[in-house]
């Protein structure tokens, strides 16, 4: 008798980084790095008063089986914005669900810009991705999250995909806030009722003191020819989304809102 063929187990990306900021001389500083396996960060040099941290995947994407792992802890008063190289790519699996979990922590008067650019949907991907947030009341902490159902440029249309999108917001040992989104199969996003056919959206949250009192002045930013746009506020949130059916008109949109919404130029890498 034939032995059987042996089974072929893929080689699978891991990678963590956790990157810790202290306030030294009225500067934000870094104060610990740990990067392992396919994730690396990077700080820039930028012209900002606060610092650029950037995450790159060197895999080039993620699959079944992957598992990327992010953190950040900024002590009290310091400053950050934080964001990826390029937009992170979720590929066809084969067998298994790829990870990303992320954990932001935030000390007193701290303040975070979360900004990864777009996740980005493939045919027959498996995605369980994990946001969360533990801050203190006085801090800041403005978080995106953009995705893309396939490349309409490439004729890309998703008939498969599983993924699930969980956040969890804490301040001052509450839960403030969470969202959870699950898609199983993309074809039920034609209706009304979800993307309307619609292949790129994101998530924009601002949690601060003051993040009611900016409702008003983030409106006025959402007028845009090729994107829907809607924000909304309550108990110390502010909440916007935004759809549509070009991940290009999504891009220049969330270009647009957060360089008119925020203090601070955008990361380099937005721009490229």
């Amino acid at each position: 008798m034939l032995n059987p063929s042996p089974t072929i187990e893929l080689q699978r990306a891991q990678g963590r980084a956790h990157l810790g900021f202290a306030l030294r001389n009225g500067k934000t500083v870094l104060t610990d790095l740990h990067q392992s396996g396919c994730v690396k960060a990077l700080l820039p040099a930028n012209h900002a008063s606060r610092p650029d941290a950037v995450l790159i995947n060197t895999a080039g994407g993620v699959t079944g089986g992957d598992a990327l792992t992010y953190s950040a802890s900024l002590e009290e008063q310091t400053s950050l914005c934080l964001t990826t190289q390029t937009a992170e790519r979720i590929y066809k699996s084969s067998s298994g669900v790829g990870r990303i979990s992320t954990r932001l922590e935030l000390g007193p008067s701290s303040s975070l810009d979360w900004l990864p650019q777009e996740t980005i949907l493939f045919d027959g991907c498996a995605l369980d991705r994990k946001l969360d947030v533990i801050m203190h009341g006085s801090s800041r902490a403005l978080l995106l999250e953009p995705v893309i159902l396939g490349r309409k440029a490439m004729g890309e249309i998703l008939t498969a995909c599983c993924m699930s999108d969980q956040w969890r917001i804490i301040r001052d040992g509450t839960l403030i806030y969470a969202d959870a989104l699950r898609i199983t199969d993309p074809r039920n996003l034609n209706s009304k009722a979800t993307l309307d056919g619609m292949n790129a959206f994101a998530t924009l949250v601002y949690i601060a003191p003051e993040a009611e009192e900016r409702l008003d002045s983030m409106r006025r930013l959402l007028d845009f020819d090729n994107v829907h746009a809607a924000a909304s506020a309550w108990n110390g949130c502010l909440v916007t989304r935004f759809i549509s059916s070009d991940a290009q008109a999504l891009r220049a949109a969330l270009i647009k809102t957060l360089s008119r919404f925020r203090a601070h130029p955008l990361p380099r890498v937005w721009l490229m």
